[in-house]
């Protein structure tokens, strides 16, 4: 049952996500402003020297923000993938250290401060240097934020409410998203558009004054040396009620059978739940070597990424978690993100931005519907879902796009992030603590979004130069890709859905039989 403390903790730390999502939209709309400078209004003797001809910034007075930063597309291009640069850098070697050094909150409240200075230099930059700083740092910010907030909606959702949780980081991210894009309708003026940058400072801020009153973590309080009083307090206030205990214990048992049955799986073991050896009875008879090394990385309440990736009873975990990353963003679904503004703008040159805003709203609509079925219907059958009625989407934008079909057009990009939406946004992010388990869950969240923030960042970059040699056959190849990405996903990702880690873990010990 969802309880108030709940909701407000939950929406609270979902704040990171807003972040993250406005990050994602908000050099969209004001693209052409900030990067094509206006006519002179004054005789070019009155400029700085070289002017325009230089490329560089224009002054409306001496002192003053310049009024455009002048970019060749491919420089910006680079800017827009600086981000996810930084969330690389973010998700593999901040998000992690700092949950598992500070707590989920602390890490929040800390991470907080890279989103301030990012966005007050980006939005107070007068050069191109200085816009890609802040964008690197929003960038890093924003990677940890990818790490931290699905990890805590995760460890404080009741079972039941696991999915639904689970999807509010996605919803999270697209209603900032649509900030970004209201935003960019209203402010995206020579004059103005440096609002539309700094409003990130302003959203970091309300979350750093919001954070002390939520709980952390239970789950992580309880790894913790000592924090079983601790973890069940948090727990009390988020349940609201004083019978917690059970849950607690609850979650020890399946994280230490979750790490035997992850054993058993990569290892071709053909029972571990017998009455003479216990997986129950950590560090007691019956476990030895291997074992004992389980127990002990259990028990210091954290794992490094090297041991995630090189440690034989993640393999699968890793597989699973390596596809869902990558069926996330070689989807496309970054390059309509983006750059939908630039792409509708060529065929409905007066409406382009609007259309970016249906887009969002779509975008909003549909993660909520998926909030909804999230915890009815199956996480492998959404991922299939999505993926294949995204590659169908794709194909009807090409086709549209090369023979200037407006209309269809428009229809086909806000048909792609809608079925996005339902299965291939939310799912890669909440899957991840239900095939780790808790000891795991940092290292596995930071890998599996490096991965993310890797392929971001080559299909960012990529994206207008294929698009320029290409047009919209670009399309095509998403198309191509997806259908590939929809038989690994049917052959590989299990279900999930109401099931414990440990649960998933024997689910997929035939695999490793064969």
């Amino acid at each position: 049952m969802a309880t108030v403390a709940l909701i407000l903790n939950a929406l609270t730390v979902v704040l990171g996500s807003f972040q993250y999502g406005h990050h994602i939209g908000e050099l969209n709309s004001p693209q052409k402003v900030i990067t094509t400078c206006p006519e002179p209004s004054e005789p070019p003797s009155a400029l700085s020297p070289t002017g325009l001809e230089a490329g560089l910034p224009v002054l409306e007075k001496e002192g003053s923000l310049p009024t455009c930063i002048p970019m060749t597309n491919i420089e910006w291009s680079v800017l827009v993938a600086t981000l996810t640069v930084g969330g690389l850098i973010g998700s593999l070697f901040v998000g992690s250290r700092l949950a598992n050094r500070l707590g989920r909150r602390g890490a929040l409240m800390v991470n907080n401060a890279p989103l301030v200075l990012g966005s007050l230099a980006m939005g107070m930059a007068s050069s191109y240097g200085t816009m890609i700083l802040g964008r690197f740092l929003i960038g890093i910010g924003c990677g940890a934020v990818t790490v931290i907030v699905p990890m805590y909606l995760a460890e404080i959702s009741p079972a039941e409410l696991r999915g639904t949780l689970g999807v509010m980081n996605q919803l999270g991210i697209v209603v900032g998203i649509l900030f970004s894009q209201v935003l960019g309708l209203y402010y995206s003026t020579e004059t103005q558009w440096r609002t539309i940058l700094l409003a990130g400072a302003g959203l970091a801020v309300v979350q750093v004054f919001a954070l002390p009153f939520c709980q952390e973590s239970p789950r992580y309080l309880a790894l913790q040396s000592g924090g079983a009083a601790k973890a069940k307090r948090s727990l009390q206030i988020l349940r609201g009620r004083q019978d917690v205990a059970k849950e607690i214990r609850d979650w020890t048992r399946q994280d230490e059978r979750a790490i035997v049955a992850e054993e058993e799986g990569s290892q071709g073991a053909s029972s571990l739940l017998n009455d003479d050896s216990d997986p129950l009875l950590v560090g007691g008879a019956g476990h030895s070597g291997e074992d004992s090394n389980v127990s002990a990385t259990h028990g210091s309440g954290s794992l490094s990424v090297v041991e995630f990736v090189t440690m034989p009873r993640y393999r699968r975990p890793l597989i699973i978690l390596t596809l869902v990353q990558l069926s996330q963003q070689l989807s496309g679904i970054n390059g309509v993100i983006f750059y939908s503004t630039a792409i509708m703008s060529q065929i409905l040159p007066s409406s382009g931005a609007m259309i970016t805003v249906y887009i969002s709203i779509v975008n909003v609509l549909m993660t909520l519907i998926a909030a909804y079925v999230m915890d009815k219907a199956g996480r492998r059958t959404l991922l299939m879902v999505s993926a294949v009625a995204m590659g169908c989407s794709s194909f009807l934008l090409a086709w549209s796009l090369n023979y200037e079909i407006p209309k269809l057009s428009a229809f086909s990009i806000i048909a792609f992030v809608a079925t996005f939406a339902i299965g291939l946004g939310p799912i890669p992010f909440l899957i991840i603590p239900e095939v780790v388990d808790t000891a795991a869950v940092a290292s596995a969240s930071a890998y599996a979004l490096s991965v993310n923030w890797t392929t971001n960042f080559i299909v960012s970059v990529m994206f207008l130069k294929l698009q320029e040699w290409w047009g919209g056959n670009v399309f095509y190849l998403f198309t191509v890709i997806l259908g590939l990405l929809t038989v690994a996903i049917n052959r590989i990702i299990p279900e999930t859905r109401g099931k414990t880690v440990e649960e998933v873990a024997r689910s997929w010990q035939p695999y490793h039989r064969h």
